[in-house]
């Protein structure tokens, strides 16, 4: 219906091997769960060829989620909950093992239960997803945000209904930026064409 169109589309570019990225992340998590009327959000994660198998596992709890629980209460404050630990223990492991890998599942899919949301269909989509396959997508992510924004990899950057805001580096975006992003695409670009 026309009440749930949002007229402001903020779409998170963010490299998923930098702590800068998953920061930004969260900060996004925190916009939306403060809730915007007029926006929302979409993710764009990139990362480089050292991108490793917690990273890619990170990706693919953000791929399930979306594709099948967005409709869910606490699906936000799962994937902020997932974000912070493995911002905390993961995102700079280089120890990349059976064990290591089942912990972070395991850990994984204590969040699901702790937020409603079904914790066996974690574990075995991510006990036999394919790794390549999440970094192929990583790569073309990686090539498009090369070509848009004419730089290297390692950039986190917001598209807000089209305008760049780039690069972000860690500490200077907050959600409240974002709610100020938001009232001035409204007020300046967007409340004319709505």
């Amino acid at each position: 219906t026309m009440d749930d169109l949002k007229p402001v589309t903020h779409l998170f570019a963010v490299d998923i091997t930098l702590a800068s990225g998953i920061k930004l992340l969260r900060q996004g998590f925190n916009y939306l769960i403060e809730w915007s009327k007029d926006a929302r959000v979409g993710l764009l994660f990139s990362g480089n060829h050292t991108t490793n198998l917690f990273s890619l596992l990170f990706v693919k709890v953000f791929e399930i989620t979306t594709s099948s629980y967005s409709h869910k209460k606490n699906a936000l404050n799962f994937l902020d909950q997932v974000s912070s630990v493995y911002q905390q223990k993961y995102i700079l492991t280089s120890l990349v093992g059976v064990d290591g890998t089942q912990a972070f599942i395991d850990e994984i899919c204590k969040l699901a239960e702790s937020n409603g949301l079904p914790s066996e269909s974690f574990r075995s989509s991510l006990s036999e997803f394919s790794a390549d396959e999440v970094r192929s997508h990583l790569s073309e992510a990686e090539k498009f945000l090369s070509t848009a924004l004419g730089s290297e990899s390692g950039v986190n950057a917001i598209f807000t209904n089209g305008r760049v805001t780039c690069p972000i580096d860690e500490g200077t975006f907050l959600s409240v930026d974002l709610h100020l992003l938001e009232s001035i695409e409204l007020k300046k670009r967007t409340k004319h064409i709505v």
